[in-house]
């Protein structure tokens, strides 16, 4: 190994473990129960990686009962906005770790549902529905993600569409410098100004030198993707905009390091660095997950809303594996 902080990473993800698991009720719902079974989609992959594969399958039994619908959706009154303007974000999430635990008979349902989202003619993901259902608004980290997920299930061609999608997204940004518009419309083309629901601007785009957090997860989710992509694919292009938009990331108000966008930076990172070997991209990794663990309660959680989140908590214990998991790529 070669992580500067690899004791504690090690450390503080087993303590994130244990206190997950003491959220955790016989029958695998998940406290505060009242939030819904939607709300923990993030726990089981955070469990098969933490090898407690017992405690993951309940919580996914427990979720596709209270959720699964006859067309793979997971539907529920619980969801949030942001869980509505992403449709299928913890979809995802429920058919990778299905998958990983060879649950086929629920990672493939899911993934038919979440596969309807993409667009035939840009490669693009729906934010909001199947495609043909509504708007056919596209975006950048429904894209990715759905990706990401689907490359597990040998979704490459799939992948490529949306490599090419999200290049093009890129191509069309009016101030590549200092902003980054993460929705598409096929009758708009890239939204660039807020529609009048929208609470801020940040609901559209990342800016990079305003001090104040931005969303900057969102080209954490790209990033990953497209370097795990090139890893299949060796397509050049995926690569190169993978590097350019981890520049722009580098560029943006150090506020960013307060935030919890460092853990899908991190995610990020690691894969940049597998792609390319080159050692910036693993100490930017480390650097991510440091300033994370800064804003971590002692007892291993992160904090939400005024309390304890399990989600975070268990998204940030998957990147904290993959970082325990990365060597030296030895070129």
């Amino acid at each position: 190994m070669i992580l500067k902080n690899e004791k504690e990473y090690q450390d503080s993800l087993q303590k994130s473990i244990e206190w997950l698991l003491t959220q955790i009720n016989p029958d695998g719902s998940v406290n505060p129960v009242s939030k819904g079974a939607i709300a923990f989609y993030k726990l089981p992959w955070a469990l098969v990686l933490g090898g407690r594969a017992k405690e993951a399958r309940a919580i996914i039994d427990w979720i596709v009962k209270e959720t699964l619908s006859p067309e793979g959706d997971l539907k529920s009154e619980k969801r949030q906005k942001f869980h509505l303007d992403y449709y299928t974000y913890p979809n995802g999430w429920i058919c990778l770790s299905s998958h990983l635990l060879s649950l086929f008979n629920i990672s493939y349902p899911l993934w038919k549902y979440i596969s309807s989202f993409q667009s035939p003619d840009s490669g693009g993901y729906c934010s909001r529905a199947p495609y043909g259902e509504r708007e056919n608004l596209q975006d950048a980290i429904s894209t990715a993600w759905c990706s990401f997920v689907g490359l597990h299930l040998g979704k490459v061609e799939e992948a490529k569409k949306a490599a090419k999608f999200l290049q093009m997204l890129w191509d069309i940004q009016p101030d590549r410098e200092n902003f980054f518009y993460y929705y598409w419309s096929p009758e708009k083309g890239l939204i660039t100004e807020k529609p009048a629901e929208e609470p801020d601007e940040r609901f559209i785009r990342v800016a990079a030198r305003e001090e104040r957090e931005n969303w900057l997860y969102i080209l954490g989710a790209v990033i990953a993707f497209l370097s795990k992509f090139y890893l299949v694919s060796k397509e050049e292009g995926s690569l190169n905009l993978a590097r350019e938009l981890f520049d722009f990331v580098m560029r943006c108000n150090p506020i960013l390091y307060k935030s919890e966008s460092c853990g899908k930076l991190c995610f990020a990172s690691i894969f940049l660095y597998q792609a390319t070997g080159e050692k910036r991209y693993l100490e930017a990794a480390e650097k991510f997950m440091t300033s994370l663990l800064k804003i971590a309660h002692p007892e291993g959680y992160w904090v939400r809303g005024g309390g304890p989140t399990a989600s975070s908590t268990a998204e940030f214990c998957v990147w904290r594996t993959y970082l325990l998991a990365t060597v030296d790529e030895g070129r």
